[in-house]
């Protein structure tokens, strides 16, 4: 898969997560977003380290939410 493959399925399933913790009732003050928020900026830095975690373990957790919606 391409890097530019990569980064795109990322910032996608980035977005949900974030999205999804923040329908919990958390804001930008608390640590989780927090950490999201420091992620998508290590994405955004081409950070293959943070996009293969995000593509990993963040992608079945959003994948198993939508399933179980």
């Amino acid at each position: 898969m391409s890097k530019n493959t990569k980064l795109e399925i990322a910032v996608e399933i980035l977005a949900t997560k974030i999205a999804m913790t923040t329908r919990l009732g958390k804001t930008e003050n608390d640590i989780e977003i927090k950490e999201l928020m420091k992620e998508r900026d290590e994405m955004y830095t081409g950070n293959e380290e943070i996009i293969d975690k995000i593509i990993k373990i963040y992608g079945p957790e959003v994948k198993k939410a939508y399933e179980n919606s």
